[in-house]
């Protein structure tokens, strides 16, 4: 028997090939796993883009108000008015929304949970509302402060 020594290749070994595949495969499961199903994915697109709309909407109210109605001068009376405006706008998406998913719900009770009706109101409606009753609670404690 002759003890030869053992040469290095440059040729990976047979039974590191399928190492590599399985790998992946267990990756791929991975991603699968982690991926939300696609009823989650929707939701989440669709509160990102009711953000973004009833942002656009308190922007454009925004704008309306300063662009028509506010004087040349803004003052404590005109800066809550621009304020008003703003929410206004916010406002007025939410409840847009919030009617959009209670009509959808009438048609078809399982495309609208009850965590997204509730969610729907009281973020885009009654939080800009509350918002807007602070602000002026604010205000009116300035002013009075501010007359005497």
């Amino acid at each position: 028997m002759s003890s030869r020594t053992p040469r290095r290749s440059r040729r990976p070994a047979a039974s590191s090939t399928p190492a590599v595949p399985a790998a992946l495969a267990e990756a791929a499961d991975i991603v699968i796993n982690a991926t939300p199903p696609a009823a989650a994915r929707r939701t989440a697109t669709g509160l990102l883009l009711r953000f973004i709309s009833c942002g656009v909407l308190a922007l454009s109210f925004g704008a309306v108000w300063r662009f028509t109605l506010a004087p040349a001068v803004i003052g404590p009376a005109s800066a809550f008015a621009g304020i008003f405006f703003l929410l206004l706008g916010f406002i007025a998406g939410g409840i847009t929304w919030y009617l959009r998913d209670a009509r959808r719900r009438r048609v078809d009770p399982d495309s609208v949970s009850d965590e997204r009706l509730v969610f729907s109101f009281i973020v885009f409606a009654v939080m800009p509302f509350a918002v807007l009753l602070l602000v002026g609670l604010v205000w009116l404690v300035a002013l009075l402060i501010g007359a005497s």
